[in-house]
């Protein structure tokens, strides 16, 4: 019979199944980021599509985008417009 560190290879298995939680939660999170921007961007171009929208709507709108992706200077991430 073959000598099998058995302890060993269950420390082994607990870390790879430590590491594949890890990365999927980190592509969870990454999704959920694509899906916020992916929906907010379809409204903005709705927004933009639509004559009646007044430009101050379309400029808050994009202004709540870059805040919350902290790409602009001075974000406060003030919520959903």
């Amino acid at each position: 019979m073959q000598n099998i560190d058995v302890k060993g290879s269950i420390l082994r298995l607990r870390e790879l199944r430590e590491k594949l939680c890890s990365d999927q939660k980190d592509w969870t999170e990454a999704y959920e980021v694509r899906d916020f921007v992916v929906g907010h961007l379809q409204e903005l171009h709705d927004m933009i599509c639509n004559r009646k929208v007044h430009r101050k709507k379309l400029e808050d709108k994009s202004s709540f985008i870059l805040e919350s992706l902290s790409a602009m200077p001075n974000s406060d991430n003030k919520g959903d417009v």
